[in-house]
């Protein structure tokens, strides 16, 4: 069993990752964040450091993908490689951020490893405003955040709907989560994870 969770910056993909592996004692893989050498550099001078900060997540969570294909084990996954090939680099491109160069190249890598992985059996897409992603932000006090605009913000939503809803490679939940608490309400959790089980069972 592989499930996946994504959605934009902010949206909580982490918070219900840990969650949901405690719950139905999942393996989780996580979003290498801090040990991540360019994110700094990256929101400091997003132009200089864009190419380098994209091929180290796709390495990084290309490296994941095998790993989960290699363990046998039911795993939960925060953020997936597509997320990075169809959201954050063709951003950057469109921004001017990444030069036309860089992007070709980024892109004819992911073509080659999209070609050796295999998708999540089920994609947790986390759907939220920008109020929501803003306030989720700041209340984690991540100093290399502090400098993201509502503008880039907005624009990964558009994308991440764009994406999500052209998604066929397998089995798709969407959570609206402006109203939702998955630390603070257990009924909230306790919904998500009955949707989550009537996926489950359409698996086998």
């Amino acid at each position: 069993m592989h499930v996946a969770v994504a959605g934009n910056i902010g949206a909580g993909k982490t918070t219900l990752t840990n969650l949901l592996s405690k719950h139905y004692r999942w393996e989780a893989h996580y979003e290498s964040v801090d040990k991540n050498p360019y994110l700094d550099d990256f929101y400091g001078e997003m132009e200089r450091w864009s190419f380098n900060l994209q091929v180290y997540f796709l390495n990084s969570r290309f490296r994941q993908i095998l790993e989960i294909r290699e363990s046998g084990r039911s795993i939960i996954q925060d953020r997936t490689i597509y997320e990075d090939a169809h959201i954050f680099a063709p951003n950057l491109h469109a921004m001017g951020l990444m030069t036309n160069r860089d992007f070709k190249n980024y892109a004819s890598l992911f073509e080659l490893m999209e070609r050796l992985v295999s998708p999540p059996d089920l994609l947790i897409y986390l759907r939220a405003s920008i109020s929501t992603l803003v306030k989720q932000i700041h209340k984690r006090g991540r100093d290399y955040e502090h400098s993201i605009s509502i503008e880039y913000l907005s624009r990964l939503n558009e994308r991440y709907e764009a994406w999500i809803s052209k998604y066929s490679k397998g089995k798709l939940l969407i959570i609206e989560v402006d109203e939702l608490d998955f630390v603070s309400r257990p009924e909230d959790l306790g919904g998500v994870i009955d949707r989550i089980d009537a996926q489950i069972h359409g698996l086998f």
